[in-house]
């Protein structure tokens, strides 16, 4: 598609259409307008040789920074992209250097937006009999990975207006369930004090996620002609610490470890699924110390290896007949029990598949 779009002389290094596509969506970029009618009117024939076409409802031109047929810039894939005339200190500038005079702007776009607050009203309405602890389990995958989704662009105040949307909505949920109770008291029952800031969470610590808690983090641009498939190992799993969807304590390890696993030693490419373990097996240790970023099938083989050590070190039985099992630190019987029936099941699976972990 792009080679059909593109002149295949270009002598003179003009500039040449840009075309960013993703599935069926795609958007068509010049800054000359008669090039880039040129450019749709191959793109159409292209398609019509397949059988297919635009749909004309949905296709528009427009200009990023001034108005055209009464449209200023485009949504795609849920992000607003638009141009804003700024002073000589807040412009953006060009491949040399120059200062264009204005600045790109990339926001969630406002439908992106009435989506997903309807969405969050709609999940509210279905939990309006649940308790505290289902509705902020219910809530903080949606939020995180709305957030996530849009961290690399200016996203803060939007954050922070989807967070006071929240707040109504939990506090519309609240006096449902005690219409006679005063607001101070439902306050003190389902708000706490948490860093210093008021933060829906149960009496066990389980709190929700909030917007603006995901930091934003900006984009960069991948290096010259760098692939994912040129080889060049190292580079990519540097550049995982700064993906956009990267979890912060995996970055941070990631960034520790200098991009490889420290049970194979091998570096980490950006398909593999990495996983944390727990150095001392403890799950409540959460310091970056206690951490290591592993592989998936790495992890697998170190608690499988841990498994078999485990069980094979028996004590010496007691009076009354019995054996016991030497428990690793932090670990009480059942939370022990409960890990090993889920490793010995994901074991299990592995060796259906035809995976060996011996």
């Amino acid at each position: 598609m792009e080679e059909v779009i593109q002149s295949k002389r270009n002598r003179k290094h003009q500039e040449q259409p840009i075309l960013v596509r993703y599935a069926d969506d795609l958007v068509l970029m010049h800054s000359d307008l008669e090039k880039l009618q040129q450019a749709e009117q191959k793109l159409v024939e292209w398609l019509a040789s397949m059988g297919l076409y635009m749909n004309p409802k949905k296709t528009r031109i427009t200009h990023t920074l001034t108005p055209y047929e009464g449209n200023t810039g485009f949504d795609f894939l849920g992000f607003a992209v638009r141009q804003f005339p700024v002073g000589k200190m807040h412009t953006g500038k060009n491949t040399v250097g120059e200062p264009l005079g204005f600045k790109t702007i990339i926001k969630p776009s406002k439908e992106a937006i009435k989506r997903h607050i309807l969405a969050l009203n709609h999940r509210m309405k279905k939990m309006r009999s649940y308790p505290q602890w289902k509705v902020i389990k219910e809530l903080n995958p949606v939020i995180w990975g709305w957030s996530n989704y849009y961290r690399a662009v200016v996203s803060s105040d939007i954050f922070s207006a989807c967070d006071r949307h929240v707040w109504f909505q939990l506090q519309s949920w609240a006096r449902r369930r005690h219409p006679r109770k005063k607001r101070s008291w439902i306050d003190a029952k389902y708000w706490k004090q948490v860093d210093g800031r008021d933060t829906f969470c149960t009496p066990l610590g389980a709190k929700l996620r909030l917007h603006r808690d995901t930091a934003i983090q900006r984009h960069k641009k991948v290096r010259g002609q760098a692939s994912p498939y040129d080889g060049n190992l190292l580079y990519w799993s540097q550049r995982l610490k700064t993906h956009p969807l990267m979890h912060a304590n995996k970055a941070k390890l990631l960034h520790k470890q200098k991009g490889k696993c420290r049970w194979c030693e091998l570096l980490f490419r950006d398909e593999d699924i990495l996983e944390i373990d727990h150095i001392d097996h403890n799950h409540r240790n959460n310091t970056v110390s206690n951490l290591m970023l592993l592989h998936l099938h790495c992890h697998d083989e170190r608690h499988s290896k841990l498994t078999k050590t485990t069980i094979e070190k028996k004590a010496p039985r007691n009076q009354k007949g019995t054996s016991e099992v030497t428990l690793p630190d932090g670990y009480s019987q059942e939370e022990w029990d409960a890990e090993m029936t889920v490793i010995k099941e994901r074991i299990r699976q592995l060796e259906e598949e035809g995976i060996s972990i011996k």
